[in-house]
């Protein structure tokens, strides 16, 4: 009988400790806008497990042009007629006022956002919103 001199199946030949799983200098945790780490961490945790397709490059042209946009279509001050109030939670309330203090305009207000939010949201359910009134 011969030796065995192969490699067992079993063993792994780079072992990812989970403790070591983001490198503390890495960007991940770098404060982000919400100002925390899960996300990042979550994030990392996914890019480690599962190999995602190859992605173009997106330049610092696309990131404008992407940032114009989103400032166009939600962060636009508004005056607001006939009000209501809205109970939220404290945490979305910050990262509401965060993202309209930070990216908004001078005169934009985290009620301006919501409103543009939600205006986008009825309307792309719009359609799935009146099947399911019918069901």
């Amino acid at each position: 009988m011969q030796p065995d001199n192969s490699i067992n199946s079993t063993t792994v030949v780079n072992p990812v400790n989970s403790d070591n799983a983001v490198n503390s200098t890495s960007p991940a945790n770098t404060d982000n806008l919400f100002g925390n780490e899960q996300t990042a961490t979550e994030a990392t945790a996914v890019t480690d497990t599962t190999e995602p397709p190859k992605q173009q490059r997106v330049g610092k042209q696309q990131r404008k042009s992407d940032y114009a946009d989103f400032k166009a279509t939600y962060l636009t001050p508004a005056k607001l007629e006939k009000r209501h109030p809205v109970n939220i939670e404290d945490s979305v309330w910050e990262k509401l006022e965060r993202i309209a203090r930070i990216l908004g305009d001078r005169d934009t207000t985290v009620g301006s956002y919501i409103n543009a939010v939600l205006l986008e949201h009825l309307n792309l359910y719009a359609d799935d919103i009146e099947i399911w009134r019918k069901l």
